[in-house]
């Protein structure tokens, strides 16, 4: 599902539309007002060539553009997940039948014990109606997110911590400041506030910031434990550390040397979406509208199939220029081919066979991909020792790694980190914590050096 490439970044922000492609030229950047696109058939013309490419590209939209929805959900077959939030999504939204269609979820546990599902969902008339327009175009998205969305992605791979507690992050823009509230890994609401000018700026944004660090508390029934910054220097993390009475940390330094796709006319893109892998990589979490979700993951089975299907016509064809060339031969040779058609009919039943266990191997995990994602997770300094994946039956991943830390600290805040960023990749049960690791000393670690440990765990892909 995710071989193909994007062909463009696409941004709605203050009812524009902004198309960002690979290398950004001239001919690959456009922005087109949102109603024209919606209005007028002949205004998606405009779009630059190289952004063309149905499902090929990545929506980021406004924050309000989804609701949230939690619903507890107590079974652990991951199969009756989609079914039952499309029933609870229909009953709580019976005037908008395509919710059903445009909705992601996650894990994460209940306030009052168990477990419940985060349901996100295209909620915004203006959404539907630009999907609509676009899709006439055959420029419907891969993938629909939004800045909050992406934030999740970020701050779990800076953060070690950032899947235990609540954090705010404040991104300042030039005119309006966006406030994103997280709570144990999960994006739980944002607001955006415009700015005034004059000296009660300070005074009327930190009024803002107050009223929904109240509102943060109502819905979690627990404190905020970190604040972030991104602002440009005037603003810096002092400034709201004074005028907030706790401290703000600058969240800058950690995203230096990493370039990002900007642009001016949106402000809030900065630090949030890294250039080397925009196109390349998707979200870690998004919304793919749900014909289309199934029509990417056949695509890989559609081309078995026909592969399949010509391996085995092959033969079919010799077999059938071969009858061809004895039907002049005598009746008990005729006989004999005949016999011999009947008994090649077997081949359709080969076929249907092959093509079966294409599907089976469909449904198990890519291990590149995988791999790649297990990888990506491990922290600095941790080396492994043994990956292993198992594809039968219960798909797992077992790794084995060394690390060295010079205290417990230190070594819990690594394995934290490490936690974080399985969390963020994989779709993993939410009590998933440091007690799924067994943890001994390294025998092959120098005794006279850092002491260093040796680390195992298994993770069970759903």
């Amino acid at each position: 599902m995710f071989a193909k490439k994007l062909k463009a970044i696409v941004v709605v922000h203050n009812d524009s539309v902004h198309w960002v492609t690979r290398g950004r030229s001239d001919e690959g950047t456009a922005r087109l007002p949102l109603e024209a696109l919606v209005e007028d058939p002949e205004a998606a013309g405009r779009i630059p060539s190289a952004a063309r490419g149905n499902h090929q590209s990545l929506w980021i939209v406004p924050d309000h553009w989804f609701g949230m929805e939690s619903y507890p959900f107590q079974s652990d077959k991951s199969s009756l997940i989609v079914p039952f939030l499309e029933r609870k999504l229909g009953a709580a939204h019976p005037e908008c039948k395509a919710v059903r269609q445009f909705f992601n979820y996650r894990r994460a546990a209940a306030a009052g014990g168990g477990h419940e599902l985060l349901a996100y969902f295209l909620q915004d008339e203006k959404a539907y109606r630009l999907y609509d327009a676009l899709g006439q175009a055959h420029l419907a998205p891969r993938y629909i997110t939004t800045p909050a969305f992406l934030w999740v992605d970020r701050l779990s791979r800076l953060l070690p911590d950032f899947g235990q507690e609540g954090t705010l992050l404040i991104h300042m823009g030039a005119g309006e400041c966006q406030l994103y509230f997280y709570f144990k890994g999960n994006h739980l609401f944002s607001r955006n506030v415009i700015l005034s000018d004059g000296p009660d700026r300070m005074e009327a944004l930190t009024f803002e910031i107050n009223q929904s660090l109240y509102m943060f508390s109502q819905k979690t029934k627990s404190e905020l434990s970190r604040v972030y910054l991104m602002a440009a220097a005037a603003d810096g993390p002092e400034v709201f550390t004074q005028a907030l009475g706790r401290e703000v940390v600058d969240l800058a330094p950690l995203l230096a040397g990493q370039a990002t796709i900007e642009l001016d006319e949106v402000p809030l893109l900065k630090g949030l979406l890294p250039e080397a892998d925009a196109f390349i990589r998707p979200p870690l979490f998004s919304v793919t509208q749900r014909q289309v979700q199934r029509e990417l993951a056949w695509e890989p089975v559609q081309h078995a199939g026909i592969a399949v299907g010509a391996a085995l016509l092959l033969p079919l064809i010799g077999l059938n220029l071969l009858l061809g060339h004895m039907l002049g031969s005598e009746d008990a040779d005729r006989d004999r081919l005949r016999r011999q058609t009947v008994s090649r009919t077997i081949t359709l039943a080969e076929y249907q066979s092959a093509l079966e266990q294409v599907l089976q191997a469909r449904q198990r995990p890519e291990c590149a991909e995988t791999v790649r994602r297990v990888l990506a997770s491990l922290p600095a300094g941790m080396r492994v020792r043994e990956l292993s994946m198992a594809l039968e039956e219960s798909p797992a991943v077992t790794l084995k790694a060394a690390l060295p830390a010079q205290d417990a600290d230190r070594l819990k805040a690594t394995l934290m980190q490490l936690v974080s960023g399985l969390k963020a990749r994989f779709d993993l049960p939410a009590d998933f914590s440091l007690s799924n690791i067994e943890i001994g000393v390294d025998p092959q670690g120098d005794l006279d050096a850092t002491p260093q440990y040796l680390i195992s765990l298994r993770l069970e892909l759903i």
